[in-house]
């Protein structure tokens, strides 16, 4: 099977897409503001006269690459690109600020490369053998799961659970509309053939970060990049003996990246933190972060990588999105006959391992690509969001045009593009919705297929132990939110 797969990835049109992607993904990760989720919604459509294996590592390469890049500008202005390179630029810009700004982006691109390596072997350790294990999942089983996935999200998704509960059930109940999956009614239709099948998924990704992005950038009055002087990069060079004296640190941080990647909703930005904390607190010189250690540096770029891996654990074997870019991900997927879950791996196991070892080798040409965009970084940090806008907005309109050729697709896009501007604008945040409006059908069919089996009896729920061992983790997961929730309260 893996020499199979291999032999797919010989194939020109392979490379390019993971050159393409790996590039957009740096452009993309460096200019603030932007961020992967909205670059690979754009390009979903644009995949679509293409093969499975080509897209797919086109959006994987657009997602790697959108990380790094995110470490780009946040050491050379301290405008983290993305949200996870916030704690990247603790220690990123001061070292550029004292002429090291190379050294630190070629620490953030090795230990980004490590942590990559590190969570796609992980995934290929773990996804086949938690799909086969999922394979014996009836209803019960999965509606519990998602369950779990849901109350994840809420508890431990960070910011204000209140306002994750409120994003969650917002999707759920966008997800009930259309035809009912069990009698086959409308609901929530108003007599609109289109919108039988629901809000497609595709246009609803492309408006909730695509379009509520523009409207962002059209309101916002004060630019997102500083205009202040960026560091000069002078020549720099990291050493191998450099790099092998944190290699603890990054095995850590790549070991809480890929972990805490798996858990739904969590994303990157909080194993790097988490990372950045236990480097700083083995560290023999703490006093030296926050001072341009480069510690600092590499600890949270290897966390954030290694949630990319991570989070496609669930996605793939479960159909469970790790995070928000991973739920985008899984549209593509579904898109292109490629259905995540238990069976994905018994049906397209070719095509899956491909785009494993095509995860793997990517980090060949990341490396290559990284540091040749080291000497036009500065550049591109100058770019700023709104300059993209009028692209983005026809990319937009014709991504959503073109999924189902249907200008009702148009008008969801749109509506999600206001209601997802709403959201962010009044702080809100939106995964939880996204990953809600995805789990919504399949946890309402799983739970009432389980009802219409035991006769309405909830007894069905603690009939096996798959169900009983994960009530009991929903139990200990509430027990350890309500535990921290006190202890926080009490520090004041």
């Amino acid at each position: 099977m893996l020499y199979d797969a291999f032999l797919e990835l010989l194939n020109l049109w392979v490379l390019v897409a993971a050159v393409v992607g790996i590039v957009v993904g740096i452009i993309i990760g460096a200019i603030p503001g932007l961020g992967p989720t909205m670059a690979i919604a754009l390009l979903i459509p644009v995949t679509f006269s293409m093969e499975p294996i080509p897209a797919i590592i086109l959006l994987l390469g657009v997602y790697q690459g959108a990380i790094f890049g995110g470490s780009i500008s946040a050491v050379l202005l301290n405008v983290p690109g993305t949200p996870s390179s916030a704690a990247t630029a603790i220690d990123g810009f001061a070292m550029a600020r004292r002429g090291e700004g190379g050294r630190a982006l070629r620490f953030a691109l090795y230990a980004s490369v490590f942590g990559n390596i590190f969570s796609c072997l992980v995934l290929m350790a773990l996804a086949e053998p938690l799909a086969r294990f999922a394979l014996d999942f009836g209803p019960a089983e999965m509606s519990t799961l998602m369950l779990f996935a849901l109350l994840v999200i809420v508890l431990f998704g960070g910011g204000s659970r209140l306002d994750a509960f409120i994003m969650v059930m917002v999707g759920l109940c966008a997800s009930i509309v259309g035809l009912d999956p069990i009698s086959g009614t409308p609901r929530f239709t108003f007599d609109s053939f289109a919108m039988e099948n629901g809000f497609q998924l595709i246009p609803v990704l492309i408006g909730l970060f695509a379009m509520s992005e523009v409207l962002l950038q059209v309101f916002e009055r004060e630019p997102v990049v500083s205009k202040s002087e960026v560091p000069a990069l002078k020549s720099s060079v990291v050493r191998f003996v450099e790099f092998w004296r944190m290699r603890v640190t990054l095995l850590f941080s790549s070991v809480i990246g890929t972990f805490v990647g798996i858990l739904p909703g969590i994303g990157s930005t909080v194993p790097a933190f988490m990372s950045y904390n236990l480097a700083r607190s083995r560290s023999a010189e703490a006093e030296s972060f926050g001072k341009g250690a480069p510690e600092g540096v590499a600890a949270p770029e290897a966390a954030n990588n290694a949630v990319t891996g991570g989070a496609l654990v669930p996605t793939l074997a479960l159909g469970i999105p790790g995070d928000a870019v991973t739920a985008v991900i899984l549209g593509a997927f579904m898109l292109h006959g490629l259905a995540p879950g238990p069976f994905l791996f018994r049906d397209h196991g070719l095509e899956v391992y491909a785009i494993f070892e095509a995860l793997l080798l990517s980090s060949i040409p990341t490396v290559i690509l990284g540091l040749l965009f080291f000497r036009v970084a500065i550049h591109v940090t100058r770019i700023q969001p709104r300059h993209l806008l009028p692209a983005i907005l026809i990319m937009a309109i014709f991504g959503a045009f073109s999924v189902n050729n249907s200008l009702v697709d148009v008008w969801v896009m749109l509506g999600a593009g206001v209601f997802g501007f709403v959201f962010r604008r009044s702080g809100f945040p939106l995964p939880p919705l996204l990953i809600g409006l995805i789990l919504g059908m399949p946890f309402e069919q799983s739970l009432r297929q389980a009802l219409l089996t035991s006769g309405g009896s909830f007894g069905i729920f603690v009939g096996s132990p798959i169900t009983i061992g994960l009530l009991a983790l929903i139990v200990f997961s509430a027990g350890l939110s309500l535990f921290f929730g006190v202890r926080k309260s009490r520090n004041g």
